[in-house]
């Protein structure tokens, strides 16, 4: 994956260009195996209304995000409300912002989420289809903003049908996106060494500025002039009460306080 750094701002420029959407994909199956999705237009669907193994940005994503924690409650019956309330929302979420980061940084493009739909496989959120095949293509600047507009609506539907099932608030599913955010960030610098300290400040603050998510988040990447920046994380996804195990940016390994 390589990152192109951002010059002077153009106006992004939408085609519908099936290479380019099969390139997409082709990078995120690259990155993560399970990151695999495809394309098929609205004719040929076959997802079912209904159907509780899809999340098709509608009123019945409420079923599937009830099997789908039905089926997290089989596997782990006695880690309790708060670690399904996380692993859901972590669960929702995942691919279209790791699609989205791959997509603007390893292509400088954007993907058409329009009827974006995400496929349940028993306790987990793997496989996806796009309904579009139209990119966007431009600087940097104006994907981050463009990639915004198309997530923030995805996002804010998967929140509002978790809250109808469980308990789900604004600000506490905004600082697992923003910390989404910033790791994903993070992970930019393997693939690019050029991509510093500073620039993955200045990235972050885009980005949290564009979600609307408070800039002070972005504290939560702690730089060091000995060792390379690191994120302490704000959110907790309770993994410890599975394995007994925190994870290395942990915010109760690490005890983060913001002012």
């Amino acid at each position: 994956m390589i990152i192109e750094k951002t010059s002077t701002i153009k106006n992004t420029h939408t085609t519908k260009n099936a290479d380019a959407l099969t390139s997409m994909l082709d990078l995120c199956r690259q990155v993560i195996p399970y990151l695999n999705g495809k394309f098929e237009a609205p004719q040929q669907q076959q997802i079912l209304k209904n159907n509780n193994e899809w999340l098709t940005g509608q009123a019945q994503d409420y079923q599937t995000i009830q099997a789908l924690k039905a089926d997290l409650q089989k596997q782990n019956p006695d880690a309790g409300s708060a670690y399904y309330q996380a692993r859901l929302w972590h669960l929702l979420c995942w691919q279209p912002i790791y699609i989205t980061f791959i997509s603007v940084y390893g292509l400088k493009q954007l993907p058409d989420f329009t009827g974006f739909k995400q496929q349940r496989q028993h306790n987990a959120i793997i496989g996806f289809v796009f309904q579009s095949n139209n990119v966007s293509t431009g600087e940097i600047d104006q994907l981050i903003t463009q990639a915004a507009k198309q997530l923030k609506p995805l996002i804010e539907h998967y929140r509002i049908q978790l809250n109808s099932l469980q308990r789900c608030p604004s600000g506490y599913a905004g600082r697992f996106i923003a910390d989404s955010i910033m790791s994903n960030l993070l992970r930019v610098r393997e693939f690019d060494a050029d991509f510093n300290d500073q620039t993955i400040l200045n990235h972050a603050k885009r980005w949290l500025n564009a979600f609307a998510l408070p800039e002070k988040l972005v504290n939560s990447l702690q730089t060091n002039t000995e060792k390379p920046i690191k994120l302490i994380r704000t959110s907790c996804c309770l993994a410890d009460r599975i394995n007994e195990k925190l994870c290395a940016d942990c915010p109760k390994a690490n005890k983060l306080r913001f002012k």
